[in-house]
Order: structure tokens, then sequence, then C-alpha cells
């Protein structure tokens, strides 16, 4: 195997810094290097992650019971980051935009922004009724009769290995200190704090997760969760294996939040649901993300791989690409003389054409579908072309021995090696541990491709609008609450949208399709009278079908009815299947 110059003094300088790393007590330091963080090595080469005063992340030599609380955190910030329910209509996950066999981004085709990027895809706009405090598809900015997924400004980056950034999000804006709901830096979370202040963040947004108007301090995210059953939305042989146990207890996500940081001397108790819990769950799993498996791990390089490796970085691409400035395999085994340089970014913040954002990480960058913050350019080889192309002076070239520093179709081809194989930890594109996760509701053929679950046309009335229903949310059938409570059935909820502003609007309910055209559910049907349509022409529904256990995997069908200058138009129809796990 061919192995390229060793950095002798850069290996000394790592072990020697490895080794001053540990303090007196035996307790690692951590350390800011450039735009990264961590601790000396634990059981990975890569960093250990550096985590703040409030939110320790335990060494493996740490006692048991620190283990087992790390664990129990990690569990259930992986339930959190999967879990449907965090959004307001119970269609979106953290991990809807971050699917690890994409590379930690978006599988899905990306949606076109109205700035031209290509944006990951995220709710129907919709607000919280201050009367009824129910999450309507209607909102309260207008103009709009846009009922369509919205779209985030960029492309979504990878949460793997994202914990050695000591700043998240695109343009650094998480992190280094968490705050409260208020903006005031939280008494030990004032440093190392990244994961847990990006983690609040999406929730709250009203493009991704949330509501027009959503916020942590309205208790609205809290309370839900608080009478959620963990997973509810999934099928549960799909359940990853060390988070099944936390499942099958039963429990609300109250208790189980209770149980993992009830001995927390911060935010412990009976507090159920919050938002610094919440923060700090979420930010142990995405520790535990650590992609350190790829053949540059492992010492399986292949002679192309590394050959592809110096070209990138004779061309300066490890000026930004790596923490150190420029990474070399220092051993036969492939292992990188300074940790940091692991995650091949710098953490900085740099300007290629596209306006100044973080410098991405390049592991399992051969897994993802979208480059660069925009999403504009779609494959390793249009990635290629930009680098290769690009005038020196600003812009990182990919320089090689070809006709005017091109490069030579093998070069290319060792270019492409490196970044799509060598680079790629086989977990992630296995998704198995600590990758796994479960299969999403808005995954199965019930809700994919989008609107799966419609059908038929409309029918428009005098004023001339085809109305079009709103058939997203998820008919799950819930179990009942602990101690005689129970979950309020608000969350399923059925609209209509591009109608005629200002008409009465009634749901058709049947147990069977209709033929059509013009009535697409059956000739027996449950009418359900409904307000008039908003000025932008949309309602809502939560329906009062009485969802039981003897209706689940039986399926329904429904479909709006205006009366439009007094006379009837009909939108398009949907079938939803009920459904309880």
């Amino acid at each position: 195997m061919h192995v390229s110059r060793p950095r002798a003094a850069a290996l000394l300088g790592a072990a020697l810094s490895a080794f001053l790393g540990l303090a007196a007590d035996g307790v690692a330091q951590r350390q800011h290097v450039n735009g990264l963080i961590g601790e000396p090595p634990d059981v990975s080469n890569w960093p250990h992650p550096a985590a703040p005063d409030g939110n320790p992340y335990p060494r493996s030599t740490a006692t048991a019971a620190e283990l087992k609380q790390r664990e129990l955190q990690e569990n259930l910030g992986k339930l959190l980051f999967w879990e449907e329910q965090v959004s307001s209509d119970n269609t979106v996950s953290c991990g809807t935009c971050h699917i690890p066999s994409a590379g930690g981004s978006d599988l899905r085709d990306g949606g076109v922004h109205s700035s031209g990027n290509i944006g990951a895809f995220g709710m129907i706009r919709q607000h919280q009724n201050g009367m009824t405090g129910r999450i309507d598809f209607n909102f309260a900015v207008a103009p709009s009769t846009d009922i369509d997924r919205q779209v985030t400004g960029l492309h979504v980056p990878t949460m793997i290995g994202a914990y050695v950034f000591e700043e998240l999000f695109w343009d650094r804006r998480a992190g280094i200190e968490f705050h409260d709901n208020g903006g005031t830096p939280i008494t030990n979370f004032l440093d190392w704090a990244a994961c847990e202040d990006l983690s609040v963040g999406p929730v709250v947004s009203d493009v991704e997760m949330g509501h027009e108007g959503i916020d942590w301090g309205t208790g609205f995210i809290q309370d839900k969760l608080n009478e959620s059953y963990p997973m509810a939305l999934v099928d549960p042989s799909t359940i990853p294996a060390d988070v099944q146990w936390m499942v099958a207890t039963g429990y609300t996500y109250d208790i189980l939040f209770d149980k993992v940081f009830w001995s927390h001397p911060q935010f412990g108790g009976a507090q159920g649901v919050t938002r610094e819990r919440f923060a700090m769950a979420v930010a142990h799993y995405m520790r535990m993300l650590i992609p350190d498996q790829a053949p540059i791990d492992l010492g399986t390089m292949t002679d192309s791989q590394v050959f592809g490796m110096e070209i990138m970085d004779q061309s300066g691409c490890f000026s930004c690409h790596s923490a150190t400035g420029g990474p070399t395999l220092t051993t036969p085994f492939g292992i990188l003389a300074d940790e940091f340089d692991n995650p091949f970014s710098d953490g900085q913040i740099h300007d290629i054409g596209f306006g100044p954002v973080k410098t991405p990480t390049l592991r399992n960058v051969g897994l993802r579908t979208r480059f660069f913050s925009n999403g504009l350019v779609p494959t390793i080889s249009d990635l290629i072309d930009f680098y290769e192309h690009q005038p020196q002076g600003g812009r990182t070239q990919l320089n090689g021995s070809g006709p005017g520093g091109t490069l030579t179709p093998g070069e290319r081809a060792a270019v492409i090696d490196f970044l799509t194989v060598a680079l790629t930890d086989p977990r992630v594109a296995a998704e198995t541990f600590p990758f796994d996760r479960p299969e999403l509701c808005s995954e199965r053929s019930d809700f994919f491709p989008f609107e799966t679950n419609e059908y038929g046309t409309a029918t428009a009335g005098p004023s001339g609008f085809l109305a079009e229903i709103i058939a997203n949310s998820p008919p799950l059938v819930t179990k009942p609450l602990p101690f005689g409570g129970g979950m309020p059935m608000d969350w399923f909820k059925i609209g209509v949208g591009h109608g005629p502003p200002g008409e009465p609007a009634f749901l058709l309910i049947d147990g069977a399709p209709g033929a059509g055209p013009t009535l697409w559910v059956g000739p027996t049907f449950i009418t359900i009278p409904q307000a008039n349509l908003d000025a932008q022409g949309i309602a809502t529904a939560h329906v009062p079908v009485p969802l039981t256990t003897a209706s689940i995997g039986v399926p329904f069908y429904a479909q709006w009815m205006i009366i439009d200058r007094y006379r009837r138009s009909f939108s398009n129809a949907a079938k939803f299947t009920p459904f309880q796990f």
C-alpha cells in the first residue's frame, strides 16, 4: 500500500498534546482548535466530545453510574431526534432532513426556495388559533394561499460529526453558549454548548417543525410531548434496538424525561419535558455520531485513494477542509496525525462565491445528493467540475497534470475515489448502529411521496376556485394516558386551501371512495360543518371521528364541499388509514 510522506513532528505533537491533555486528577481537558472543539481521543482517534459543565459527556473510563446516565440521555435523545411528534402536526422530525444514508443530509428531492437555493421541505405553514389553542392550516400573516410544504432557505448540513464544531449552522449562529428562552446565557452552559444551542432551534421554526409564532415559552411543545408516547407514529419493527426498551416501558415522554433527568443538579426533579432537558438529550445523541470507521480511519485506503488525497493536499483544498492546514497519512494504518483533521473542515466561515458560510465536513460526502449551502450542485462529478474550473485567487482550484493544470482522467478518478470511498463510514451508508433509525411515518407508502394519499380532481364553483384538500397529518389512534388521562385528538386535522374566501365549507367523510367525478367519497357520508373559509381561502377541520381500536387499519375517505355563491363546489379527496403502534 502506498503511504504519503509522514509528518513525524505533527504526530509527536499530537501525542504530546494528548498526554498533556490529562490533568493531575485524570480529567481530560477540553480545547478549542481553530473552529473545532474536543478532548483528547478516547476510544476513537476522533476528539472526544467536549461538552458543557451542565451536561458532561463522560469518557469511557468514567464510573458505571456516569456511563449509564450518558446512555440514558443518548437513548432519549435518539428517540427525540427521530420523533415526528415533536413537530406541530406530526409530520416532521429532526431526522426527516438528516438521513444517515444520505450522509446526514436530506434524501428527498430538494425544494426550490424563493432565493433560488435548493432547500429541505418542512411543514405546511400554519398557526395556533388563540381562542382554541388548536393548530390550523390557515395562518395570520397574509397574503398567501400557499398550502404546500415550505422550503428551508439553505440546503441542510450534516449532523454526523457535528459535535466537533464549536459553532453550528451554516452561519455558525448556534453556540458557543446555550441561552435560555429569553436569550440569557445559562449557568454551566457558557462554553462547548453548540449541540445544545442547535437542538432547540428547528423545533420552533415555522418552516421546519413549528408553526407561525411558536415559542418554547408558550409551553405548547412541552405540553404536546408530555402526553405523547415515544415512536407512536412508526412501525415498531423498525425501532432501533438500543431504544426499544424505552418505548416498551409504555411511558409517555413526561415520565421518561423525569426518569432520565431526576437527579440532575440543575434541571432535576419532576418537571417532565423542558426546553433544557430536550436540548441536553438531543445533544448527547449528536455526540455519539462519530463516523470513525471509514477506510482512512482503518488504514485500508487504496493507492488510488491516497493519490486522490495527495492531489487535494497539493491543490490547497485542506487549507479550509482541515484544522491544521493539510492532513496527510502518518502510518501504514492511515491515522491522521492530528485528530482535529478528521472532520476535514476548519469550522470557519469562508466565501467561495455563494456568500460566507462555514466549511462543511467532507466526511461521508459521497453519500450526499446535494452540495454547497445552496444545494445547487447535484453530483460529485459536478462538484469536481466546479473546483477544477475556478480561477486562482479567492477560490480553491483542483490542480492536475493535464492541459492547463486540469485533472487527467486518472487524477479525477482518484479524487472521486478518495471523496466517495475513503471518507465514507460503511455504518453510515448502511444505517447501522449508532447511525440506525426507525422508518418515519412520512416515509410510509400512505404518505410518501408527499400527497400520495390524495386522489380525484377538484370541481370549480361559480367563483372559479379549484379547492385542494390538505391531507398530510397522520390519523393516529392514541392509547389512553396513564392514570386515567387521555390525549386530545386535535393533532389529526384535515385542511382545505385555494378555496373561495369567506364561503362556508363542509367536510365529507365515508368508509368507501366515490367513483367521481365531483363526488370522490361514498354516497353515504358524514358531514362535518366548518366555519367559513378565511380571507386566504383556507380552513381546517379537527376531525371528531371516533378513532377507536376498531378503526385501526380500516381506511376512510374525505373530501371538502364548499358552498360557492349558493352553489356547491368540491375539492379533490384523500384516503386515510388510522393506525396505532
